[in-house]
Parts: structure tokens; sequence; C-alpha cells
């Protein structure tokens, strides 16, 4: 966890000097905010494996099928890349992108919800006796 500190101290030493960056050089200023979003996300990869197997020993011990867990873990996927690229564009001043990745991103969760509605559909059916 000393990597939290760290990498709060350099986003604050990073918003500053974005402040003169974004006046001067948009362009540096979008592509210093992508590189330490990258290290960041490189930092936090191994810690995401620790989270996928705690959501697998879990649905494990409750005897849950991965039917379930499976579109749950790619809808937060979804949501954080989604939310990243948002961010991006939108700090580079491109709305109309950052609407675009929200789009698809929704359509992308829908997508994966579905073998989970299917299933709870069947369940259900079966629990009615249909």
């Amino acid at each position: 966890m000393l990597w939290l500190p760290l990498a709060a101290g350099v986003a604050i030493i990073l918003t500053v000097f974005q402040v003169e960056l974004r006046d001067s050089h948009p362009a540096w200023a979008v592509i210093s905010a992508l590189t330490f979003l990258a290290i960041v996300g490189l930092a936090l990869m191994p810690h995401l494996e620790d989270i996928i197997s705690v959501f697998s020993d879990m649905s494990r011990a409750a005897e849950v099928n991965s039917i379930y867990l499976t579109p749950v873990l790619k809808t937060i996927a979804v949501t954080y890349i989604t939310s990243f690229g948002m961010m991006l564009s939108r700090e580079a001043g491109e709305e109309t992108i950052a609407a675009t990745i929200e789009l698809a991103g929704k359509v992308v969760i829908m997508l994966v919800a579905v073998p989970l509605v299917q299933a709870i559909f069947t369940s259900l059916l079966r629990l009615l006796d249909f």
C-alpha cells in the first residue's frame, strides 16, 4: 500500500504542471496524463489478480456457477476501461469522443449481461415449470 501515497504525491505534482502545460502545450498535457495513467494502471495489475481470485474463491465457497460470476467481473472491467477512455478524451477536450466511448461501454455491458439474463430467465421458467 506504499504505492498509494507515492501515486497521490506524483498526481499532485503532475496536476500543478498540468495547469501550465494545458495552456502552453496542450498535447504534452494529454501525453503526460496518459503516461501517468499507464504507470498507475501497470502498478495496479498485480492487485487485480488478487481481487479476481477472491471473487472466484467466494464463488466456489458459495457453490455459484461461473456463468453468474464472469459477467460481473467483465462488467467491472468494461466500466473501468470505459471510464479511463472517457476521462482521457475529456482531458483532451474531445467531448464527442468521450460520449461515443460512454455509449460503446454501455452497449458492451448490455452484451455481457445477455448470458446472465438468459440464465436467470431459464431458472425462472424452471421454477414455474414451463
